[in-house]
């Protein structure tokens, strides 16, 4: 993630969709899907997540993820895609008879063609168990405001885990708890990320540090 700048660190804030400004900013688009090997490894980190996060997942459901667009989207089909390893691999702990699946949300409500809705295909609880994935939370907006579309389309947000590459840790996850998200699964915390980037030598100490500060600086009430 370092070295595709997956998570970047610039002298120059960015202004996130929370409305604070941060040096700091989680990518997860092209620079994700550019490069393979590092798809590939998200892939398998969700998927892993997916199997052994909850012990109540049922094997006879098909876990179907549904990224937030646009950067859930592409975690969500790497997840579903590196299933198959574990599939083939049969991997002690984690391995299940049913590979993972995944949908397209969209940006804009559909408007043309056959199906009218947010998300790509009707869901069925009674064969799958949905999935919210997201590259980053920082305030969990965002995912307050896919639950309302995924409800519109008949889906149970709200019940449906939500898994999120990169917590800020500014609030999103207690936030989303209080919010009446009933299961949030977090990959990584972004302050162990730029640590290791700091032991590394990916990124300079005073970069690290300097996150980190930002961060206890702009906390979200929960």
């Amino acid at each position: 993630m370092a070295e595709y700048k997956f998570v970047s660190y610039s002298n120059k804030p960015f202004t996130l969709k929370s409305g604070i400004e941060s040096r700091v900013y989680v990518f997860g688009r092209e620079d994700l899907t550019d490069n393979t090997e590092l798809e590939w490894e998200v892939g398998l980190k969700v998927a892993k997540l997916v199997y052994t996060t909850h012990a109540d997942v049922d094997e006879n459901k098909r876990q179907i993820l549904i990224g937030i667009p646009t950067a859930g989207n592409a975690i969500a089909q790497a997840g579903a895609m590196a299933s198959m390893q574990i599939q083939l691999r049969r991997d002690p702990g984690t391995w299940t008879s049913n590979p993972i699946g995944h949908r397209i949300m969209r940006e804009q409500l559909k408007q043309h063609g056959a199906h009218h809705t947010w998300v790509n295909g009707k869901p069925n609880l009674e064969e799958h168990r949905y999935w919210m994935v997201d590259n980053v939370a920082t305030d969990g907006q965002s995912k307050f405001e896919a639950a309302e579309k995924l409800e519109a389309d008949g889906y149970p947000a709200k019940l449906m885990p939500c898994l999120i590459w990169i917590d800020r840790q500014q609030g999103a996850v207690e936030r989303l708890k209080n919010g009446g998200f009933a299961n949030v699964i977090v990959a990584f915390n972004l302050l162990d990320i730029t640590f290791a980037f700091g032991e590394l030598e990916m990124w300079p100490k005073s970069a690290v540090a300097a996150v980190e500060e930002e961060i206890k600086a702009h906390q979200f009430k929960v």
